[in-house]
């Protein structure tokens, strides 16, 4: 029986999985067979204010019905693990909150006096398994049944391994058997996330990347783990929705997680073990460049003028007409490489890396150092290096080649991130990150007008191949339209340039003030 006043738990460990077409019924062979299952039909209705108060504070609120049972349940990932989650659980009388068996949890605050109501409701068949070897115990479990908000439904298939006893490595050991064997895809988001986004009629809306927390305090190794799984995110959610609807955002923003990863692979390469980072740049470069064709054409078309700003012409809708072909055939690459086993054992080698990867056992001083030490003694050479890089390679910007710009828009990146992940580590002086990051940006969205221009000819090459004529020509005419402009996008680059060039860097200097930081600078430019 649970207590009737709950106290936190200990942090759950689990990793959820999507199940692809047969999954169910090739581990529930010989592997989960059913006769040994526990079933259980469960109902839920998840709580929330009008505005979700809860959810915007990293909570879901539940009273689920098992049975005669009710259990209410609040859950918090808010700086948690990837596969980690904070929950308190109470037995209530019947399907109505408790709302004293909230007090004293941190969702008191995030409520106030705001009343709460019914958002949607799961309605979950569950067959549960547990796996024992050695001294490893392990709850398997099949979920199937659909989430209902309003007129909206989703359907739910997922398969959730939670470790009961033994060592982490035990659970992404099983998980990787499991994978050989049926089409299992790693997920994040739960069945609570699912059903605000049908509450909130954005259940195809791209997600976004969280703003960073890493602070002062913040040690190297939960500085890289923490911005590491919030990308890690950002690519399996927007991978699951691009299988759903062919949305351009969502595409966008699965790079923009991509991106973010391998800047941080970059920050952070002082402390991470050789095989496990080459391994996920190797990887990870290769579904960049699975998705980067449709992000082309994606741009190429937002750029494009419609009939109602110049006159259509034969050659014109010929030419969009190829180029329409040639974006559904990019996203057929696209959905080829989300779907594939590659970029299921991707995403299930990132997660286990990130959390029990070999860098967190490098015995090496220096290594030890940076992921023991504080995040800001390795962010600030970082930061140093990278603000230095871009601005010596953008000397004489106005000579620099298409590929060199194309360079300098990636070096801008790489800081932009960087700063994003370590600006409140920082916060001394916050007016002057503020017009720092705020200057990069304007830099790098002028970076990005001039890669469009280059990159709008590649795309029109492609979508007209080796025909000639009048396709040709009106293919020739969009580009002149979309790229006509360059020499004053170059100028106003330039100028943008000139006005990054005068931000003073908002982090500590090399003034000699902190020697940890002075250390680990060296030791990134001996790197």
């Amino acid at each position: 029986m649970l207590a009737r006043n709950p106290a936190k738990a200990a942090p759950e460990l689990e990793l959820k999985f999507q199940l692809g077409v047969g999954a169910v019924e090739a581990l529930q062979g010989e592997v989960f067979p059913l006769a040994k299952a526990s079933i259980a039909q469960l109902h839920a209705v998840y709580f929330d204010t009008a505005g979700h108060a809860l959810r915007d504070g990293g909570f879901s609120l539940r009273v689920r019905r098992k049975g005669d049972t009710y259990i209410q349940t609040l859950k918090h990932r808010a700086g948690g693990g990837l596969f980690e989650r904070d929950e308190w659980e109470t037995e209530v009388p019947g399907p109505d909150l408790d709302l004293a068996a909230l007090a004293g949890t941190p969702a008191r605050a995030a409520i106030g006096d705001a009343p709460l109501s019914a958002a949607f409701t799961v309605e979950v068949e569950r067959r549960t398994h547990v796996w024992v070897k050695g001294r490893t115990r392990i709850e398997v479990v099949f979920d199937t049944g659909l989430i209902v908000a309003g007129e909206r439904q989703d359907p739910i298939a997922e398969m959730e391994l939670e470790l009961l006893a033994g060592a982490p490595q035990a659970l992404f050991d099983l998980a990787r058997d499991l994978q050989s064997k049926a089409a299992l895809t790693l997920a994040f988001e739960s069945k609570a996330e699912r059903g605000y986004r049908l509450a909130g009629h954005d259940g195809v809306a791209a997600l976004r990347a969280q703003a960073s927390v890493v602070g002062p305090g913040t040690s190297g190794a939960e500085a890289f783990q923490q911005i590491a799984r919030e990308a890690v995110i950002q690519i399996a959610g927007n991978a699951r929705l691009l299988q759903r609807a062919h949305n351009p955002d969502v595409l966008h923003q699965m790079r923009v997680g991509l991106r973010r990863l391998r800047a941080a692979l970059s920050v952070f390469k002082g402390m991470l073990d050789a095989e496990g980072l080459n391994t996920a740049r190797a990887e990870t470069r290769w579904l960049a460049g699975e998705l980067s064709e449709a992000r082309d054409i994606d741009v190429f078309l937002q750029r494009a003028a419609t009939p109602d700003e110049i006159e259509e012409s034969p050659g014109r809708a010929a030419f969009f007409r190829a180029l329409r072909i040639a974006q559904a055939e990019a996203y057929e690459r696209a959905l080829a490489a989300v779907r594939s086993e590659r970029f299921r054992t991707l995403l299930l080698s990132l997660g286990e890396w990130i959390e029990v990867g070999g860098w967190m056992r490098l015995a090496n001083d220096e290594q030890r150092a940076l992921r023991e030490g504080p995040a800001v003694a390795l962010a600030a050479p970082v930061l140093d290096r990278l603000d230095h890089r871009l601005r010596h390679r953008s000397r004489k910007f106005m000579q620099i080649d298409a590929a060199g710009r194309h360079d300098l828009r990636k070096q801008a990146k790489k800081l932009r991130y960087a700063a994003a992940f370590f600006g409140e580590a920082f916060p001394k002086h916050p007016k002057r990150r503020q017009r720092f990051v705020a200057a990069l940006k304007a830099l790098q969205d002028q970076l990005g007008e001039l890669n469009d221009m280059a990159v709008a000819r590649a795309v029109a090459m492609r979508a007209v191949g080796r025909r000639s004529g009048e396709l040709a020509f009106a293919a020739g005419l969009e580009v002149g339209r979309l790229t006509g402009d360059e020499e004053v996008v170059l100028a106003t680059a330039n100028k943008a340039l000139k006005a990054f060039r005068r931000m003073k860097p908002f982090w500590w200097s090399s003034d000699g003030r902190n020697e940890d930081i002075n250390l680990s600078r060296a030791r990134l430019r001996s790197a």
